[in-house]
């Protein structure tokens, strides 16, 4: 499943990447051509960029928290959770090896 979301955020990668090419070169035909200054052309580039930068992180927003109720749903323990059980079993298993101990010594003695 991550896989997929992986792929999906690369493929939006490199489309933003093509897409700012795409863009800078229309915008540098519109001033070859005379229909936009340069001044222009990099206000507009620079508009088009930012608006796009806000629609990706709208959509990484979006995509994470599709992802986080996902994962919720699945009931998954996370690592942290795990790693403290972690500690508590190694407690409890020293707390018996500490009372077990005297039994076995007793149980030498006789």
């Amino acid at each position: 499943m991550f896989e997929i979301f992986k792929k999906s955020l690369f493929a939006g990668l490199g489309l933003a990447v093509v897409t700012k090419t795409k863009l800078e070169k229309v915008l540098e035909k519109l001033v070859e051509e005379g229909k936009l200054s340069r001044e222009e052309a990099e206000k507009m580039g620079q508009e088009l960029l930012e608006s796009g930068e806000k629609q990706w992180e709208d959509f990484e927003t979006k995509l994470k928290e599709t992802v986080k109720g996902f994962l919720e749903n699945m009931d998954l323990s996370k690592a942290s959770d795990l790693k403290k059980l972690e500690k508590k079993v190694k407690a409890l298993d020293m707390r018996l090896k500490s009372l077990e101990e005297p039994k076995e010594k007793k149980a030498a003695k006789k």
